[in-house]
């Protein structure tokens, strides 16, 4: 009786491609886990990450030895900062919400729009205006 090899199906192929291409590498997110709007973004994000892509880290849980090579606590707090574990990559700022984006299923699709000029500005001068609250919330909250 001969042996019957089975022909890889041309749809086998390409659902591998598209797994290998979809798949993201996984990202460490360091928030201000003092500062509530942080918390509840960070709470919304951490429930749509269902694939756990994403490591979480509150920067005040860490101790000074334990900060990122290269980090300060100042800077981590300063502002948002997402590092791409398997090309240690730094995304700072509204470029670290677009690369949590990237990460999440349900928001991978509109990640882009953070390349667009004009909403990629207006973005910047919401994070900005953020900023501002958040270090005034972070000294209120240290007296």
């Amino acid at each position: 009786m001969a042996t019957v090899s089975r022909m890889p199906h041309c749809g086998d192929a390409i659902s591998a491609y598209l797994n290998a291409m979809t798949q993201i590498p996984q990202i460490d997110v360091y928030y201000d886990g003092g500062c509530p709007i942080c918390r509840w973004e960070v709470d919304l994000y951490a429930k749509m990450d269902k694939q756990a892509r994403i490591r979480w880290t509150a920067i005040e849980t860490l101790a000074d030895d334990a900060l990122p090579a290269g980090k300060t606590r100042e800077d981590l707090l300063g502002r948002f900062h997402v590092r791409d574990l398997h090309e240690t990559e730094w995304h700072i700022g509204v470029d670290a919400f677009a690369r949590i984006w990237r990460a999440l299923p349900g928001l991978r699709r509109a990640a882009w729009l953070f390349s667009v000029p004009g909403i990629r500005q207006i973005t910047q001068v919401a994070y900005r205006v953020f900023l501002r609250w958040q270090s005034w919330h972070r000294r209120t909250r240290r007296h």
